[in-house]
């Protein structure tokens, strides 16, 4: 169990995956199995985040489908690209939770 954690003022120049949790890693595309349990993570903060991503995706929460990640929190988040003229996204799967004040890329949690 994962819970309790904040992260706060935070700020990245060219960084990949500045916000991630990744609850199906694995380090062989293709050679994992989807398991039916997961490490349950809940109320996590990610507060008073700015800077660059080296990476399009800037906001990765790809939970467990088995155990949903609860309770995460963006606050003030401003994330965009490293590259001139280039787009940062965020992308959730299985991750539940809100979005306080102003965040870019635009969040994807699930209420």
């Amino acid at each position: 169990m994962v819970r309790h954690v904040k992260f706060e003022k935070l700020n990245f120049t060219n960084v990949e995956n500045p916000i991630i949790i990744d609850q199906s890693y694995c380090d062989k595309p293709g050679a994992c199995k989807e398991t039916t349990r997961g490490v349950q993570i809940s109320d996590v903060t990610f507060q008073d985040f700015s800077g660059t991503s080296a990476t399009d995706l800037a906001i990765s929460l790809n939970c467990s489908r088995a155990v949903a990640c609860t309770g995460i929190k963006l606050e003030s988040v401003k994330l965009t690209s490293a590259k001139t003229g280039r787009r940062v996204f965020s992308n959730c799967i299985n991750a539940h939770g809100t979005a306080v004040g102003k965040v870019e890329p635009k969040e994807c949690l699930q209420k």
